[in-house]
């Protein structure tokens, strides 16, 4: 079985599953607008010295508004982990922590991370985060164990619903054994 994103999937995943594929979950309005002194102190923590990042006349000219750090990304979208609100109720990447307990893995580990920048992302934007399956493989066999391997993207967009970026998280699900 093949879904929308040519991925292979095991066609033996339980219905419900098969049913999450290419489907978004668990959407994040963040709670903050993309935040100039948050872009300054990260660029002042990892010490550079771009004046896209430091000075705003220069930002502006050059690129039409601040520009965040593509590294800052995933950063503009985490979930608190508490609130007195309790507007939402998940963890970052939760449709990870979701496939573990449906397919029985108490571990997984992420085994690669592709982060893929479509637009650039200002001072002033308001991010949202979306979680969406790609695929699911067969059980496979490995040194760390018996398990199945899947994909997970996490899309961002901004208040235009523009797609500014994508991860994708291939990870690995397992039964801890004598594997390979």
């Amino acid at each position: 079985m093949e879904t929308r994103s040519n991925m292979p999937v095991d066609a033996d995943l339980p219905q419900s599953l098969l049913r999450m594929i290419d489907q978004p979950q668990y959407l994040l309005e963040a709670n903050v607008r993309v935040e100039r002194s948050a872009v300054r102190a990260f660029a002042a923590a990892t010490e550079n010295a771009n004046p896209m990042y430091w000075d705003v006349d220069q930002s502006i000219a050059v690129c039409g508004g601040e520009p965040a750090p593509t590294a800052m990304l995933s950063a503009w979208c985490r979930p608190e982990p508490w609130s007195p609100s309790d507007r939402q109720s998940f963890k970052a990447l939760q449709l990870h922590y979701d496939l573990k307990e449906s397919l029985g893995y108490p571990t997984a580990v992420v085994v690669d991370l592709e982060s893929i920048f479509l637009e650039p992302v200002f001072v002033g934007d308001q991010l949202k985060s979306r979680q969406i399956l790609r695929s699911v493989s067969s059980v496979k066999d490995t040194r760390l164990g018996r398990g199945r391997f899947w994909v997970i993207e996490v899309e961002y967009l901004n208040q235009r619903d523009q797609r500014v970026g994508v991860e994708r998280f291939s990870c690995f699900g397992y039964l801890k054994g004598d594997g390979l």
